[in-house]
C-alpha cells in the first residue's frame, strides 16, 4: 500500500518511514495540493490484463513470452545462489545509451515485496535509447528559456530549480511538464518495462549494481538509514552521474536513488498488465533521495497523478532505436 502523501518541510526526515516513500505535492499551477489520505488499495486502471501482445505507444512493441510467466508450480526450493552481475557494452550517442533489447525477467515472486511487484514475467522488448542520466536543472532551465516547457512547480524549499547548480537532476516537475520536455527535444518518457530492463539487464538483480543495498552511500543517494531517516545526499539529491559505482549492467546512472523517475505508463495494481490503456495516475520507477534503499530496488514501483510534483522526482528521456 502507498503511504500517505505529505508536505515536504524540514521535518521530511521524520516523516519518511513508510515504502514507498512519499513524495511533496503541488499541482503544475502552482498551488500546492492538499495532502490525500493512503488510498485502501492503488489506484485501478480500466484495463485488466493484456493479451501475450499489449498495444503501446509505438509499433515496436514489448510482449510477453507466452508460456513464460511466472511458474505456478515452481521446483523444490534451492539453496541461494549468488546472483552475477553481467555488464554488457552499448553503443553511446549523444548523451543516451542505446539499449539492445531481448528477453528479460520483469517484476519479482518475492512475497516479502509489495504486491504491484508481482508476479515476474518474461518480457521481450524491442531496441531503444535511454538517457544515461536524469535530465538536469541546466537542461530543463534552457527548454523553458525557449519557451517550450513550463516552470517547474516550487512546492517546497528542497526542489532543484532555485538551486544554482546545473548539473542537479530537475525535481518538482509533473509527468505532464516531463512528457513536455521529452517531446521538445525529440524524444519521449520511458516506458516501464523499457526502464525495468536498462536498470537490471539481462540478470534479475534487486538493484542496479547488484543483489545488495548500497553500503555507505557509495552506489546510490537514497535515505543512509532507515532508522534514523538521514540522506546520503543531505536535503537534495547529487549532480547527475556522481554515483558511478551504482550504474546498472547498461551504464545507465541513478537508476536507484537521486530521483523517482516518471515513465510513460498508466499505473496498473500488478506488474503482469504491461502499459494499461487508461487509470488514474502514472508509475514512477526507482526512488529518491528521500526513498529508502528498500523502495529503491530494480522493482520498486510508486504513482503520482499527472500533475503531482515533489523534491523526490525527476525523470530521463527515451526514444525508439530506428536504426
Amino acid at each position: 500500500m502507498r503511504a500517505p502523501l505529505v508536505r515536504t518541510r524540514l521535518v521530511v526526515f521524520a516523516l519518511v518511514c513508510a515504502l514507498p516513500i512519499p513524495f511533496a505535492l503541488a499541482d503544475d499551477g502552482g498551488a500546492p495540493a492538499a495532502p490525500a489520505s493512503a488510498p485502501s488499495t492503488p489506484p485501478a486502471s480500466s484495463g485488466g490484463p493484456g493479451p501475450a501482445t499489449v498495444p503501446m505507444p509505438s509499433s515496436s512493441v514489448p510482449h510477453v513470452v507466452e508460456g513464460e510467466e511466472a511458474d505456478e508450480h515452481p521446483a523444490p526450493k534451492q539453496p541461494p545462489q549468488q546472483v552475477v552481475l553481467v555488464r554488457q557494452s552499448v553503443v553511446v550517442k549523444d548523451g543516451m545509451a542505446r539499449i539492445p533489447g531481448g528477453k528479460f525477467t520483469m517484476g519479482t515472486d518475492d512475497k516479502k515485496a509489495p504486491p504491484n511487484e508481482r508476479p515476474s514475467r518474461v518480457v521481450v522488448v524491442p531496441p531503444f535509447w535511454l538517457d544515461k542520466t536524469e535530465v538536469t536543472v541546466g537542461a530543463y532551465r534552457a527548454c523553458v528559456d525557449k519557451g517550450a516547457c513550463p516552470r517547474p512547480v516550487r512546492s517546497s524549499l528542497e526542489c532543484t530549480w532555485d538551486k544554482g547548480e546545473p548539473q542537479l537532476p530537475i525535481s518538482c516537475v509533473s509527468w505532464t511538464n516531463a512528457s513536455t520536455y521529452c517531446a521538445s527535444v525529440g524524444k519521449r518518457l520511458p516506458r516501464e518495462v523499457e526502464w525495468e530492463m536498462a536498470a537490471r539487464g539481462t540478470t534479475p538483480i534487486r538493484y542496479p549494481w547488484g543483489g545488495q543495498s548500497a553500503a555507505g552511500c557509495g552506489a546510490a543517494v537514497t535515505l543512509a538509514s532507515e532508522a534514523t531517516q538521514r540522506s546520503c545526499g543531505g536535503r537534495r539529491p547529487s549532480k547527475v552521474g556522481t554515483h558511478m559505482a551504482g550504474a546498472s549492467p547498461f551504464g545507465i546512472h541513478d537508476m536507484s536513488g537521486n530521483v523517482e523517475e516518471w515513465v510513460a505508463d498508466w499505473y496498473a495494481e500488478t506488474s503482469s498488465d504491461l502499459s494499461p490503456r487508461a487509470g488514474a495516475s502514472h508509475v514512477l520507477r526507482g526512488g529518491g533521495w528521500l526513498s529508502t534503499p528498500s523502495a529503491s530496488r530494480t522493482t520498486s514501483r510508486n504513482w503520482g497523478s499527472a500533475r503531482e510534483a515533489g523534491p523526490n522526482v525527476g525523470f530521463r528521456c527515451a526514444k525508439d532505436a530506428t536504426d
